[in-house]
């Protein structure tokens, strides 16, 4: 497959026929390349890196160029949530909060300008974060993060 255009979905893996030590790469090159595992996305890679959307873009675009990626997959499923994980989180903030859970859901998603069906993984943390900041009790938003933590720890952190 025949890259075009860099997006944010993309997930790459350094290629087996060309080294980096090959290749004079810049520190944010070398940096990318330390992250490339075959699972993280371009985007997740760029959010952890800090680099803007034009740094991400010459950077993978130099990568490629220099026949130092291959490219695995471009996978809304690596991007977007699963909607099933919305049932564990209303679940879990219902029962602190009762049924004005679903609804305070969806006013937050509203806020972030979201949908459970295209709710990017990298913007879970900031839900969460938000959901809590709407439970008034503080030992009732502490509960509510621990106990949905383990739920939401596999899109949050890559082991």
């Amino acid at each position: 497959m025949t890259v075009t255009e860099i997006t944010e979905n993309m997930v790459f893996r350094l290629s087996s026929q060309r080294s980096p030590q090959q290749v004079k790469l810049l520190h944010l090159e070398w940096a990318v390349v330390t992250q490339l595992d075959g699972e993280k996305t371009v985007g997740e890679i760029s959010d952890i890196l800090a680099l803007s959307k034009t740094e991400m873009k010459d950077i993978f675009k130099n990568l490629l160029k220099e026949g130092l990626l291959e490219l695995v997959s471009v996978s809304p499923d690596n991007l977007y949530l699963q909607p099933g994980l919305f049932v564990e989180i209303e679940y879990e903030l219902t029962t602190l909060m009762g049924p004005v859970a679903s609804v305070l859901i969806e006013e937050v998603l509203q806020s972030m300008r979201k949908s459970r069906d295209q709710f990017e993984k990298n913007a879970l943390a900031s839900l969460i974060d938000l959901l809590s900041s709407h439970i008034n009790d503080a030992e009732k938003q502490i509960e509510f993060q621990r106990n949905i933590y383990p739920k939401i720890k596999p899109y949050i952190v890559k082991l």
